[in-house]
């Protein structure tokens, strides 16, 4: 007899059921002293009418003695419920998702994942409502009621049996509402599940979304589900708050007739006044709980409704197994013996197939789209059974080989590459979790895979995102390559693998899965026909049937089907360039001169309100800041030369990489040797300083650095220790002068020269300190500076009268080629004007202004502040020039595209800032 979905989620309770035990004693613990707490009343106002010195210490003790255990009582019982709970959802989660696992593919194809999404978490949540958070109130407060009800019976059992005439309304009520609610919820389950669904999909095809324009119907989407689940609950909830006061007011009738009776004199002669304030008392405690336990009601109903459909779903047979033959040394030949397959019984798919591959062999599989070529490889590895016919493995049914087995000699390569939000390492290791490091690292070599790898911020040790989002295609593809070459199974199957890859991209594919198509029977189904020339069999598919099948030229010479579909192709290949029109895609982003790079900086200096939450914690900052720079300056250590000093007085970009590199030229021009300190930011200096050298790269030494030292050949010193830097420069090259870029507020090295950087647009923002705003120190600290200086234009009229403050601004040098290295005149731009502006600086609209200052439309595309650039960055930009910083060049040094180019730029700075500068050196 199938299990009601209560008792089985009470089946997953049982386990705990020490736990259960301990927590209905403690329950039972804080109602016995519920109770107490009502009858030390009912002593209390018997000792006021009559006095009894012996009660004197019993009554306050007994009152301490109740309030604890009525503490401790609640305490254990939630404590041990929480155990319980905690372990159901954990083990509920469990079993379902691996029944999940292990159901057959076409549960996934007629089941969205938003609602199998929402099972998991929603519909869970629910039934975890109803096995233990139901089953606490019912234990706590249905031991309150029948303590209290008790306690009644025991004052006065004529009063307390009127009680009960409320009763029958009650369950009434309880009934009604009870069939209401789980039918509603029932609507609830699903209508998350939608919910889910739609935001899913819309976050999965962001791109396609944006790029068709659909944002409107994807919001009007989502709120009519959000909408339909908001009135599914709006129901539930208008059930339960009508349940809870219908339920008060037949309890509050009852409690007026005992009133009633209770007033006559014969009632009341009989009873003290403590037990006559004892029993009201008790009685005006019975509501509460009684309301808690009608509102159980609805957690058991959404439960109910919940568990119907979990266990429905843990109740599916799993795909099927009837195999019990395993092969051993599996060669890999594959034979179709009239193969018949249909999704459902009015629809054919594949039609009497047969064909045969032996070992070693490739098999191509062609035709137009929907013709049945990728379900007829899926019925290989029995994603699918078949309806009819025989596929053979090495001479075996497949229906006869245990299907883990079986599974274990087929490896595909598909063209919607999947994917872990993982590192590439385990990406790969997938396939084999037992294979070696030298395995792992021959088999993304032999996929082309290994010079892109290393080129990662952490090489194999990188996390991809989800599904692979932080890759580009073609990367994506060379690991699913890899992780097949680690599994190195003898069945290959290739799903149209290279079918949505750019050429250069299909070059490095195509030499990768030669690699893996060594020794192993393969079969390929392609959209490119030129890729499976070379295949011993090719077999045309038309509506799920064979129509034709040879080799490339025999198919060729034939001139029918194979034919046409090839000689289509090659004409659409073929077509001129300049036919193609090369769409113009417009910015996602607004073209405002203020851009940041993320909400919250938008939030500081557009001066939104929300941020302003974050003031107590500017206190605390602030606090904070005073007594680390106190500590600090005590434990400074100056060097014996000149030291500069150059930083921002706020979080974000203000021109200090210009800066450094004007003066140290500046410094060099008058025969000194400065020397310069960087943090490095997002460099691999995690621990000791190091010097820049000729073939440092942006991933060891960080962006800023590695253009300063390239722009300046002064030595640099990289690392998060700012004295050891400094030593280190003095040690190895004698430098007379130290320039410390981005170290205004690192108080332990002494300095001679303060030099702050406003951006005159921006100014301070909301002028509040972090988080609450982007000042790093008060305003005031400029004060204290030697020089402040001004990017773009004056923060005010007072800093322009300053004879402290002073202008910098930028001057185009020229462009540079990221490819060729070419360099050409600002003034020789013949390229499109229309362009792909890249920044992820950390005031890219500096840099967008100055471009449009140069009469481009800019495209703006923005990054965070130092982002490690990948391939897939670059996505859908071939059609237009591409124009950098370049402190973003020195990170896309892998770009092999021709028209990348990054703008260099010159600082200038008024003589006087010179002279002022080379006096202060000299003191």
């Amino acid at each position: 007899m199938k299990k009601s979905p209560y008792s089985r989620i009470i089946s997953y309770v049982l386990p705990n059921l020490g736990f259960f035990i301990l927590s209905s004693f403690g329950y039972f613990l804080f109602a016995i002293s519920q109770v107490g707490i009502a009858d030390w009343f009912r002593q209390i106002v018997d000792y006021i009418s009559q006095p009894d010195s012996s009660l004197n210490l019993y009554l306050p003790i007994l009152l301490l003695v109740l309030a604890f255990g009525r503490g401790i009582g609640y305490f254990i019982g939630n404590f041990f419920m929480a155990l319980v709970s905690t372990r159901l959802v954990y083990d509920l989660r469990k079993d379902l998702f691996k029944s999940l696992i292990y159901l057959p593919s076409n549960f996934y194809d007629t089941n969205n994942s938003g609602h199998l999404l929402s099972r998991i978490t929603f519909n869970v949540s629910q039934i975890n409502e109803a096995g233990t958070a139901a089953i606490t109130i019912l234990i706590r407060e249905g031991l309150i009621v029948l303590g209290l009800l008790s306690y009644l019976l025991y004052l006065n059992w004529q009063l307390t049996a009127l009680l009960f005439l409320a009763s029958p309304f009650i369950l009434f009520v309880v009934s009604i509402a009870g069939k209401r609610m789980k039918r509603v919820s029932t609507r609830i389950q699903n209508s998350m599940g939608d919910v889910t669904q739609v935001s899913s999909e819309s976050i999965n095809a962001n791109k396609e979304v944006k790029i068709f324009g659909q944002q409107e119907r994807e919001i009007n989407k989502f709120n009519s589900v959000n909408k339909n689940n908001r009135e599914q609950n709006l129901k539930l909830e208008t059930t339960n708050a009508l349940q809870s006061p219908i339920i008060q007011i037949f309890l509050a009738m009852a409690l007026s007739v005992i009133t009633w009776v209770a007033l006559d004199s014969s009632f009341f002669e009989k009873m003290s006044p403590g037990t006559f304030i004892a029993f009201f008392g008790a009685a005006a405690m019975l509501p509460r709980p009684i309301r808690q336990l009608s509102m159980t009601n609805s957690m058991v109903q959404k439960g109910l409704a919940a568990a119907e459909i979990i266990f429905y779903q843990m109740d599916l047979d799993p795909e099927i197994n009837n195999g019990n033959k395993e092969i051993k040394d599996a060669k890999g030949n594959i034979t179709f013996k009239n193969v018949n397959f249909s999704y459902s019984e009015n629809e054919k798919i594949i039609n009497n197939v047969s064909f045969e591959v032996s070992k070693g062999n490739t098999l191509a599989i062609v035709g137009q789209s929907g013709s049945g070529k990728s379900t007829l490889v899926n019925l290989i590895p029995r994603f699918y059974e078949l309806s009819d016919g025989d596929i053979l493995f090495d001479n075996t049914n497949i229906q006869d080989i245990e299907i883990e087995n079986l599974r274990s000699f087929v490896s595909i390569v598909s063209q919607n590459t999947v994917l872990f939000n993982d590192t590439v390492k385990n990406n790969i290791l997938y396939a084999n979790p037992e294979a070696t490091e030298e395995q792992i690292i021959d088999a993304a070599k032999k996929a082309n895979a290994h010079d892109f790898i290393t080129n990662l911020p952490n090489a194999y040790d990188t996390r991809v995102g989800d599904d692979g989002t932080l890759l580009s295609g073609g990367q994506r593809q060379r690991l699913a390559i890899a992780r097949a070459l680690l599994k190195d199974a003898p069945l290959l199957i290739l799903d149209e693998a290279t079918s949505a890859l750019d050429s250069e991209s299909e070059k490095l594919i195509q030499q990768a899965i030669d690699n893996l198509k060594i020794g192993k029977t393969t079969i390929v189904i392609a959209h490119r026909l030129s890729t499976v020339e070379k295949a011993e069999n090719i077999i045309v598919l038309k509506n799920g049937a064979i129509v034709e099948s040879g080799s490339h030229e025999d198919l060729m010479n034939q001139g029918e089907t194979y034919f046409e579909l090839y000689k289509n192709q090659f004409k659409d290949e073929k077509e001129p360039e300049y036919l193609r029109k090369t769409p113009i895609l417009k910015s996602e982003f607004s073209m405002s001169e203020y851009r940041t790079s993320n909400f919250i900086e938008e939030a500081w200096y557009e001066n939104k309100n929300w941020i302003k939450i974050f003031i107590p914690l500017s206190w605390l900052y602030r606090f904070i800041f005073k007594i680390k720079r106190r500590k600090d300056i005590q434990n400074s250590w100056k060097p014996k030369v000149k030291t500069i000093v150059i930083g921002n007085l706020t979080v974000g970009g203000t021109g200090k990489t210009p800066l450094v590199i004007w003066l140290a030229k500046m410094l060099k021009s008058r025969g000194y040797k400065p020397g310069i300190i960087s943090r490095g930011y997002k460099s691999t200096a995690n621990m000791n300083s190091f010097l820049i050298k000729s073939n440092s790269n942006a991933n060891q030494v960080g962006d800023e650095p590695l253009i300063i030292s390239k722009n300046t050949l002064c030595p640099v010193a990289v690392g998060p220790n700012r004295i050891a830097s400094a030593k280190l420069l003095l040690k190895e090259n004698n430098c007379n002068v130290l320039i410390s870029d981005d170290g205004l507020q690192h108080f332990k090295l002494g300095r001679d020269i303060e030099i702050a950087m406003i951006d005159g647009i921006r100014k301070f923002g909301n002028n509040k300190l972090l988080p609450a705003g982007p000042l790093r120190e008060p305003i005031k600290r400029l004060e204290e500076v030697n020089f402040v200086v001004n990017t773009n234009s004056f923060y005010s009229a007072d800093a322009e009268e300053n004879n402290k403050n002073f202008l910098m601004t930028y001057k185009p040098a020229a462009w540079v080629n990221l490819f060729t290295g070419q360099s050409l005149k600002i003034e020789d731009w013949s390229k499109d004007k229309i362009i792909y502006a890249i920044a992820g600086i950390g005031n890219p609209s500096s840099f967008f202004s100055l471009l449009r200052s140069l009469n481009f439309h800019v495209i703006e595309k923005i990054f965070p502040d130092h982002h490690e650039f990948i391939e897939s960055d670059f996505n859908q930009m071939e059609d237009l020039p591409i124009v950098m910083t370049e402190k973003d060049a020195i990170k896309c040094k892998f770009l092999k595209n021709p028209n990348c180019w990054y703008l260099k730029i010159e600082s200038n700075l008024s003589d006087d800032f010179q002279s002022q500068i080379l006096e202060k050196i000299s003191i």
